[in-house]
């Protein structure tokens, strides 16, 4: 009887604690979007030119 009213308790306060968030959904999605970058939508940009012989 004794294990059963705990795990009865136990299961109730998961309840509560998960039940009584404020958080939007909305919200959360903004974490996992995924931003492009550079080079994602286009071309990247050509490498620099070589420093001219001779400078150093």
């Amino acid at each position: 009887m004794k294990k059963i009213f705990l795990a009865l308790i136990a299961v109730v306060l998961n309840v509560f604690m998960f039940s009584c968030t404020t958080e939007d959904i909305a919200d959360t999605e903004t974490f996992y979007h995924t931003v492009a970058t550079e080079g994602d939508d286009g071309n990247p940009p050509p490498p620099p030119p070589p420093p001219p012989p001779g400078d150093k």
